[in-house]
């Protein structure tokens, strides 16, 4: 007997039913409890900063071994959004764009199955299928060891990403496609009771922030407290994801997974903007386990969303490399910028409400240090700054930058096709320093 539930509006029916994907949305969602912007008490199990300094995978990273990070996705837009992380050239014939990613130190891995019949289940790595998913997810994450893993899937029939805070054990799941309709064994985790859950370990309020800031269009980020994955793949793959995280959670470990956790991403978030968040996603994640294993020494935080730029939604901050003061190897970058563009970092003490500035706005009070020399964006619209306290034009804010302080950074930069003011500010990034 096929235990899958009816969707919940005639609306949603009959959009996923364009889409090629009711039965598998409609079996994806479970009750949605409280969602939340932020966690309303700090989040419990995330390590403090500096918690993994002189583990074996610190040790690995400072000799230049770069980590994994694991991303699985299952319908569309979860696959096609993912596919440019994919290794495999049958999948990504554009070839793969993971390793040391962005300059971060990661290499980032993506696994998905395709479509090219139609149907629910697809076919290839992690088909929508219980037996499958659980024969594919153990040999790949013991192959990469991953540091973290991201899981998606598909959501409501909006624009949401939501994060789930709750997974949980099931021992009756929604049947899937092919028998065995269900898992086996069922409940997959013999270590657990039934129905007892595992918590995400993905920063929550910073993944939520990491999105805000983009800017785009009507995304909607929010936590789900305590609703659940839905009982279907979807909250099954992200058991799997925090399952494996439990097995390897002892920083002595030399497989310690730092983070892992499950994003539902809605059905009406377009492909091109499902790309450029999900890479939000895992930017920020990755920023946290900088912070946990101590190669970044420091917190960060995202603030302050982009405005609108010529040729993109807005140029967005981020930051590389550390916050120990004594590495003085910092580094923000930015990308969405207009290309060919002088940039010139400036920080501040304090955070402010948006102020109209130019074509964009402020969010750092004055008085403000500048930090030049200004330089000029590249064609593929990014701009590295470094933060060099050796350089003279950055000497008279670092000799104010002390370790234990927090300093918030925007970027200005000339934006000479803009019919507006002709320049504009990037969102903002709030650090805290280390000795």
């Amino acid at each position: 007997m096929n235990t899958r539930p009816a969707i919940r509006t005639l609306f949603h029916a009959g959009l996923l039913s364009l889409l090629f994907l009711a039965p598998a949305a409609s079996a994806q969602r479970g009750t949605t409890s409280v969602r939340v912007k932020r966690l309303p008490t700090p989040q419990p199990n995330l390590y403090p900063a500096g918690f993994g300094v002189n583990s074996p995978r610190f040790n690995r990273m400072a000799s230049g071994q770069r980590p994994t990070i694991m991303l699985t996705g299952y319908w569309s837009p979860t696959n096609g959004m993912l596919r440019s992380f994919s290794a495999n050239p049958r999948q990504n014939p554009d070839g793969w764009i993971g390793s040391n990613w962005e300059g971060r130190g990661y290499d980032v891995y993506a696994f998905f199955p395709e479509y090219p019949n139609g149907g629910y289940q697809g076919e290839g790595d992690f088909e929508v299928d219980y037996q499958d998913t659980s024969q594919d997810f153990w040999p790949i994450a013991a192959d990469l060891a991953p540091i973290a893993i991201i899981t998606f899937s598909l959501g409501y029939a909006d624009n949401s990403w939501e994060l789930e805070r709750v997974n949980r054990n099931h021992a009756q799941w929604v049947d899937d496609y092919t028998p065995p309709y269900q898992p086996t064994p069922s409940p997959p985790d013999a270590s657990l009771p039934a129905e007892e859950r595992r918590l995400s370990s993905l920063p929550l309020d910073d993944v939520v922030a990491a999105i805000e800031v983009m800017n785009l269009e009507d995304a909607d980020p929010y936590i789900d407290m305590g609703g659940g994955g839905g009982g279907f793949l979807s909250e099954f793959i992200g058991y799997h994801g925090v399952w494996y995280k439990s097995l390897h959670d002892d920083p002595r470990d030399p497989d310690w997974c730092v983070a892992a956790g499950h994003v539902h991403v809605g059905a009406l978030n377009r492909l091109f903007r499902a790309r450029k968040l999900s890479k939000q996603v895992v930017r920020a994640v990755i920023r946290y386990v900088d912070e946990v294993i101590g190669v970044s020494g420091g917190r960060t935080e995202w603030f302050c969303p982009t405005s609108p730029a010529t040729g993109s939604t807005g140029a967005v901050l981020t930051v590389r490399g550390s916050h120990f003061l004594s590495q003085n190897d910092l580094e923000l970058y930015t990308i969405q910028i207009p290309p060919l563009q002088l940039g010139v970092p400036f920080c501040g003490s304090g955070q402010t409400r948006p102020a109209p500035f130019g074509d964009g706005q402020v969010c750092i009070p004055q008085p403000h240090l500048r930090l030049g020399p200004p330089r000029l964006s590249t064609t593929g619209r990014d701009l590295t700054l470094p933060l060099d306290s050796t350089l003279p034009a950055q000497a008279s804010a670092f000799a104010q930058i002390t370790a234990g302080s927090t300093w918030n950074f925007q970027v200005w930069y000339r934006d000479t096709g803009s019919a507006g003011a002709g320049h504009n500010l990037t969102s903002a990034i709030g650090l805290t320093f280390a000795p």
